[in-house]
């Protein structure tokens, strides 16, 4: 099903981005939630990374999974996944098999380890990256989507991360702090129930406020790396082509088309006091 031809090794690495919208191009609806332009920002962030075969991290997969991989193994690295939904890491295990393996003559398993668990969990979330002995150097959050649940994520990447690490994050306009009444609300639309109002104190600021006032608060040294989604989204054609879902999802709560410049926010985060 996905056994379509980009070409030999060769043409692959010397062409990575055309590469990766090859690749993005294939999936199913489901597995492709983020923008074009946010997916190959998400590639120019991981040219930050310092590190010989980094260590890179995402909760929750999708398209993202596919830069996350391919970058890994071209740079001899390693991929951890956290997304509760299993069948989403047996799809993209099959995706990622076809058109990225095959043609690099590479073994998935050397290079990926999806867990389908709770990416906070003590006994095999994040922070069983300190048993391995691994430092992460990269870490992309697209999960639950409430300001606490991010940043108990982001606290954990920070226990196993390398002195110098990125982080980045989708859907940084989000403003629910504990609880995603929208996704509910969504839910409870196709269940026939009646809304439920959100509380004022369950809104919080724009994520990319709340992260970067959060790092600088543990006295970090924290940069913004500035990215050319900003920019480029104005023109991606994802906008477009699902532009009837998108727009349903605005109408929800799931979506804030007006704040799409910040999909997608990133910084460089050094730990000078890590041991």
């Amino acid at each position: 099903m996905y056994d379509f031809y980009f070409g030999d090794k060769k043409k692959i690495l010397s062409q990575p981005e055309e590469f990766l919208i090859f690749c993005k191009r294939m999936l199913p609806r489901w597995l492709n939630g983020i923008p074009d332009s946010e997916y190959l920002e998400i590639w120019n962030t991981l040219k930050y990374i310092k590190e010989e075969k980094p260590v890179v991290i995402e909760t929750g997969s999708g398209a993202s999974s596919i830069v996350l991989f391919f970058y890994s193994v071209i740079n001899e690295g390693k991929l951890f996944t956290w997304d509760t939904n299993g069948s989403k890491g047996f799809e993209l295990k099959s995706i990622i098999s076809e058109i990225i393996c095959k043609p690099l003559k590479v073994n998935i398993h050397d290079y990926w380890n999806f867990v389908s668990f709770n990416s906070t969990d003590k006994n095999i979330g994040i922070e069983v990256l300190n048993e391995l002995k691994l430092k992460a150097s990269f870490g992309f959050f697209d999960s639950l989507h409430t300001l606490d649940n991010l940043l108990n994520e982001i606290e954990c990447f920070l226990n196993v991360s390398s002195n110098c690490s990125l982080i980045a994050i989708d859907d940084s306009y989000y403003t629910k702090k504990k609880y995603n009444f929208s996704f509910v609300n969504m839910i409870r639309k196709k269940m026939n129930l009646s809304e439920i109002n959100e509380p004022l104190d369950n809104i919080c600021e724009p994520y990319y406020i709340e992260v970067e006032k959060y790092l600088k608060n543990k006295n970090y040294e924290v940069s913004k790396i500035k990215d050319n989604y900003k920019e480029n989204y104005k023109n991606d054609i994802f906008f477009k082509y699902f532009n009837i879902d998108r727009n349903i999802m605005n109408e929800i709560g799931m979506e804030k088309l007006d704040l799409s410049q910040h999909r997608f926010d990133a910084w460089e985060v050094k730990i000078n006091n890590q041991e």
